[in-house]
């Protein structure tokens, strides 16, 4: 799961429990426990659903899958990756390999190699081919 849905999960959990508690806590005092047994049981159905859910989608979707692989390179300082940058007619301009992470939009490539050097690949006028290794 990724570090958001963790924490989303965690404090839906932690919200439950605690309206579990509470609503328990006037239960008892009004003396019904069946009351207090139903409470606690749609707490913990509502508490396994969510995390079922969560569950079911990192491991069960692509977008889930895709959300986990973004995670993992950002929490491990990237995927050891290649990067091939391509002219309009082609030829190879220049070639990276090694583990980072990479940024994009419209127009541009943006990473830091291993080394600590920043390359910030317009490719507009180009090709460029990424390719996870390992």
């Amino acid at each position: 799961m990724t570090g958001g849905a963790i924490i989303g999960l965690s404090v839906l959990t932690i919200v439950i429990i605690s309206c579990v508690i509470a609503l328990n806590n006037e239960t008892k005092k009004k003396d019904k426990k069946g009351i207090s047994i139903g409470v606690t049981l749609a707490g913990l159905l509502i508490i396994i659903g969510s995390w079922a859910i969560g569950i079911w989608y990192y491991n069960g979707t692509e977008a889930g899958k895709r959300a986990l692989k973004t995670q993992e390179s950002n929490f491990n300082g990237g995927i050891k990756r290649r990067v091939t940058v391509y002219d309009v007619e082609g030829d190879m301009i220049a070639e990276y390999e090694g583990k980072f992470d990479i940024e994009y939009d419209d127009d541009r490539i943006l990473f830091d190699d291993e080394q600590g050097l920043r390359h910030i690949i317009y490719y507009p006028t180009g090709n460029v081919i990424i390719d996870e290794l390992e």
